[in-house]
């Protein structure tokens, strides 16, 4: 099986990691549960993108962003990486189809909202899943003390372990140390990695 760097060599076009990046990945191959707080641009998508083509299961990413998740599938089915997306834009016939796909393993990447978990009939089918990785976007929601608390969140966790995720990743650019103390503790996370938010790339004026 190819490792991490060959991976995002040969997978990514990429021939290093960036800062941070080859951390949160190894310890999630190593099994562990993680945060990482980086700056907007900065590659926090590649840590759950890389590891859920070489973790056996599903990578259920949370998001809620919906255009997001639309833009990141369009671009991993460009890369012949297997993913997709369950919003309200699908069709029944849609729907049925992409749940039957990540039962059956042919989707590495299924991206939801946190309010998908509302749905009874969605927990049920993905508590059926091998959920190797759940990777939650935007993590400084899941914190009272963050700028954008969003109550769907808090369920996160419960539901996470109700679906019985293997390892965690929680993602965010915005992040004080009280709010990614928060999300370690909700998560019960091993690792967080912060990274400097000074881009060398960016000249204001």
């Amino acid at each position: 099986m190819m490792n991490a760097l060959e991976t995002l060599q040969q997978r990514f076009g990429f021939d290093s990691f960036r800062e941070g990046q080859e951390k949160v990945i190894n310890s999630l191959l190593e099994g562990k549960s993680a945060a990482a707080v980086f700056p907007t641009g900065a590659g926090k998508s590649l840590c759950y993108q890389l590891p859920a083509i070489l973790l056996p299961g599903l990578t259920l990413v949370v998001s809620p962003l919906l255009a997001l998740m639309k833009d990141q599938v369009d671009a991993l089915l460009e890369k012949q990486i297997a993913a997709a997306r369950l919003d309200s834009s699908l069709t029944s016939e849609e729907y049925a189809e992409v749940l039957s796909k990540a039962r059956s393993g042919e989707i590495k990447l299924l991206y939801v909202a946190p309010e998908r978990f509302n749905n009874e009939r969605f927990r049920q089918a993905v508590k059926r899943f091998r959920i190797s990785l759940m990777a939650i976007d935007e993590a400084h929601c899941v914190s009272e003390w963050g700028h954008n608390f969003r109550p769907d969140y808090l369920k996160l966790a419960r539901y996470a372990e109700f679906c019985g995720a293997e390892r965690i990743l929680a993602l965010t650019a915005t992040a004080s140390p009280r709010v990614l103390e928060d999300i370690c503790r909700r998560f019960d996370l091993d690792v967080s990695v912060r990274t400097r938010f000074h881009r060398p790339n960016l000249h204001l004026k």
